[in-house]
């Protein structure tokens, strides 16, 4: 039941213990007029347009070239000093505390060291960004601790502070990755600033309240607050992902049933290493609604309606994963399935799967939200695969392959996540996120979130560490067929015909081990190793075996000699 105290401040105290829907004060109805402020248009546009051309320019140069001549390093360089100076002058201007000046001295220390340290500068500038990252993560766990916010916002803090620990973890663990991705992502930032900016000055209606147009945070909530859907069509998404709302025994009972149908259709599709069987299971799969319902339940702030569906979740996750479990029993030869392709494709995710999930994600959200776009949704089922990681796990768990069981469960979790995260930003877009609502609960909704993002964050950690490997490896691989070729014809430079091809090559940390086929006895591997350490760029031993191909060399079986 909803309480009848009127909200004080900004904090969530005057919210119903339930979290189900009730009048809002009229005073929240509209977004703050604290967002709302008359500046001077012009500069302020014209500021937004730079920044999306200078936005619009990094991404066309990496596009086009990504190790072009202007430089990651060099980029990032320029950026942190610009930034950090920037930062820098309007704490030493404002008078602000000491603590302020820490991480704008950091970015203008960081651009100047890669200016005169040209050697790795890409991994000395991520590892800079790492660290400054976590630095203000650790400031508002101890803001937060201290409880220097209201009641509300104190939990916010915390977990923002632990999502800034953990993207700095990330960043550590990659910081040569970590560079492209964050001009990248720099770049999209001021373009998407510039778009709102010039969007809102131009589709302002005549008379109504200027907003900066660099204000992006206003002109985002403005758009927001326009876009709120009708009555009917909230009320048809709940019908949708709430199993709780109308006849809600039978709707969990036929959930129950379909999970426990595509659960054995996935387990066995999966036995018999048939595609079409396993997709057939991720048709009849229910599960995707109740992850909707979770996502819809935590960006309306609506907590009752959210654990229903987490429970949902929870319940048929582990329900499949159990049931798979037992099938696994009448699986013969299961040694021999947790080694197919069915079960090997899920038991190692990387950041493919989670872009796939974040693609998925969107497609579902606005699936449910568009009554005339229902009809995608038997595709994007198809496309998250939700129920063969499950039934991956119970089977793997069966055959007591616990580091198989983890690799799914992986993959299941970053599907799960991914879906929340993704389709709450979709229900918030497109309206059903009602604007009023998510300002008046913002402290509880936005934490709620933050916990989603700090889950997927830690997810994408192993995600890009196996993504790492494999790039690394597949280059690795690149770099010493190279160098090979390169030995081979430096040792053999007037052969019109090459005497020795390569068979396989096995790149290990230390050793490259090469199988060679000809009619020429390989020369010493002491130069292959010198020329392998250039290409791969770390000192490597090599080890060339040789198999003898007999060749008869008469003018019929050669047309090459005369």
């Amino acid at each position: 039941m909803a309480t009848t105290k009127q909200p004080t401040g900004d904090d969530d105290r005057a919210e119903d213990i339930t979290g189900e829907l009730e009048p809002i004060p009229q005073e929240v109805q509209e977004p703050p007029s604290s967002f709302i402020a008359n500046t001077s248009e012009s500069t302020g546009l014209a500021k937004l347009l730079v920044q999306g051309f200078i936005g619009v320019s990094v991404i066309v140069v990496l596009a086009v070239n990504p190790g072009s001549a202007l430089e990651l390093e060099e980029m990032a360089a320029i950026l942190l000093g610009l930034f950090g100076g920037i930062e820098l002058f309007g704490v030493v201007r404002g008078r602000e505390k000491a603590e302020r000046y820490i991480q704008p001295a950091v970015l203008v220390g960081a651009g100047i060291m890669i200016a005169i340290w040209p050697n790795e500068t890409r991994k000395v500038v991520g590892l800079i960004l790492g660290v400054v990252i976590l630095i203000r993560g650790a400031a508002d766990l101890w803001a937060s601790l201290r409880r220097r916010y209201e009641r509300g916002a104190n939990a916010w803090i915390f977990v923002r502070g632990l999502i800034l620990i953990a993207a700095g973890v990330l960043v550590l663990l990659l910081p040569e990755a970590a560079v492209p991705a964050a001009i990248v992502g720099g770049a999209i930032l001021l373009i998407v600033r510039a778009i709102l900016g010039v969007w809102y000055t131009m589709s302002r209606p005549e008379g109504g309240a200027a907003i900066d147009p660099e204000d992006t945070y206003s002109i985002a909530a403005y758009l927001l607050s326009s876009r709120e859907m009708t009555k009917e069509d909230i009320a048809r998404i709940d019908d949708i992902v709430f199993l709780h709302q109308g006849e809600s025994r039978q709707r969990v009972t036929r959930f129950a049933i379909l999970m426990a149908l595509s659960t054995a259709i996935a387990t066995f599709g999966i036995a018999t290493d048939s595609t079409a069987v396993v997709i057939g299971a991720m048709l009849v799969a229910p599960l995707m609604t109740p992850i909707l319902g979770l996502s819809a339940g935590l960006i309306n702030g609506r907590t009752h309606a959210a654990l229903f569906s987490a429970a949902v979740v929870l319940g048929g996750s582990v329900g499949a994963i159990g049931f798979s479990w037992i099938l696994g029993a009448l699986i013969p030869n299961i040694a021999e399935v947790i080694e197919n392709g069915q079960v090997v494709s899920r038991t190692a995710p990387s950041l493919l799967d989670l872009a796939i999930a974040i693609a998925a994600g969107i497609a579902g959200a606005y699936g449910v939200s568009k009554a005339e776009t229902s009809d995608a949704l038997p595709g994007v089922a198809v496309a998250i695969a939700l129920i063969p990681p499950l039934s991956v796990i119970g089977i793997t768990l069966h055959a007591s392959d616990l580091s198989q069981a983890a690799g799914a469960t992986l993959l299941f979790l970053t599907n799960l996540f991914a879906i929340i995260l993704m389709a709450g930003i979709v229900f918030l877009i497109v309206g059903y996120g009602s604007w009023s609502r998510l300002h008046y609960r913002r402290n509880r909704i936005r934490t709620s979130f933050a916990l989603v993002v700090l889950a997927v964050i830690l997810i994408s950690i192993p995600l890009a560490l196996t993504a790492e490997s494999i790039v690394g490896s597949s280059n690795d691989l690149r770099n010493a067929s190279a160098a090979v070729n390169d030995w081979i014809k430096e040792e053999f430079p007037d052969d019109e015909i090459t005497p020795l091809r390569i068979s396989t090559i096995d790149v290990g940390e230390d050793t490259v081990t090469v199988q060679l086929i000809g009619w020429e006895v390989p020369p010493s591997s002491d130069r292959l190793s010198e020329i392998l350490s250039e290409y791969v760029g770390r000192p490597i031993g090599a080890v060339v075996r040789w198999i003898q191909e007999q060749i008869d060399f008469t003018p019929e079986s050669d047309p090459a000699l005369p």
